[in-house]
């Protein structure tokens, strides 16, 4: 198995940084379950069963030919391990040709100075948020164009129309279709670059309605729904990461206040999903990128 931290890799015999024991926290992390005993009654109840974040952590070594050498990796593999606001990007090549990647906040890295100076030895505690571990054997995220469904039919050229030489019979443009291929929900990120009114983003296989209110945004400005970290935010293209949809660290505002009551962040179920986009003026752009990746619970 090979490990990269951002562009860090372990198990690389040229960089002899190499991960000593079990990894710990890439099978199914923690189980957060809602349960009771019955009042006046035998038994317990069981409610909601959700997943907790991930529990990393990673124990290897550093062994150098020099203590130049050996100073120099320790310094390298400690650069790599940013602080929140930022995180730390962990991929995975595992045996079977299988890729995956996970993001992470570091919480805790131990590496004591030791006698023998041209090894040392490492611990990495990490938590990743979002318990789910994501396929990268593409090397990129997945994306679909949803577009704003237009119905077919006869649409006539002008206002006056008489019939038999102006109109003409248009398909029309139906809602998107896209396809989870994992086993398990995975919740997208939405961006709508353009002016946009009040938008309205349904999956209709699941009947969930996410929505924005009293919101008019200008043509050159980016709408940004993220409905894993269940965040929307407002800036321009320049602000976020064109991979990924995120605003870059300390870009972009918060419009998550414009969502009524009624609005749901919603996830891609596993198989087809028919999503539906719409908005509150005919000038508003027609479409928005959405990006996603299959993933797993657990390797």
């Amino acid at each position: 198995m090979r490990i990269w931290l951002n562009d860090f890799e372990l198990n690389n015999p040229l960089k002899r940084v190499y991960i000593n024991e079990d990894i710990e926290g890439l099978d199914l992390p923690s189980i957060r379950t809602s349960r009771g005993q019955r009042a006046g009654q035998s038994g317990s109840y069981f409610g909601a069963q959700l997943f907790d974040s991930r529990q990393i952590s990673i124990k290897g070594s550093i062994f150098s030919s020099s203590i130049a050498e050996a100073l120099e990796r320790r310094r390298e593999i400690q650069a790599v391990l940013p602080l929140y606001p930022e995180r730390l990007t962990v991929r995975i090549l595992d045996d079977d040709g299988y890729a995956y990647l996970l993001y992470a906040q570091v919480i805790d890295f131990k590496m004591p100075i030791s006698r023998a100076r041209m090894k040392s030895l490492f611990k990495l505690e990490l938590e990743a948020p979002d318990a789910t571990i994501y396929d990268d054997t593409a090397g990129s995220a997945l994306r679909a164009t949803i577009n704003k469904a237009i119905p077919g039919g006869f649409m006539f050229t002008g206002t006056s129309p008489v019939f038999g030489y102006n109109f003409y019979f248009s398909a029309g443009q139906p809602n998107t279709t896209v396809e989870n291929l994992s086993s398990i929900p995975v919740f997208p990120v939405i961006v709508i670059e353009g002016k946009t009114t009040n938008p309205v983003l349904t999956n209709l296989t699941t009947g969930v309605v996410f929505q924005l209110e009293n919101y008019s945004t200008a043509a050159d400005s980016v709408t940004v729904i993220d409905m894993q970290n269940r965040t929307v935010r407002l800036g321009t293209l320049s602000d976020i990461d064109p991979d990924t949809g995120y605003f870059y660290p300390g870009r972009g505002g918060n419009v998550y206040g414009y969502q009524p009551l009624t609005s749901e962040f919603w996830s891609l179920v596993p198989g087809e999903n028919q999503i539906k986009l719409d908005s509150g003026s005919g000038s508003d752009v027609t479409t928005a990128d959405m990006i996603w990746r299959p993933g797993v619970i657990g390797i």
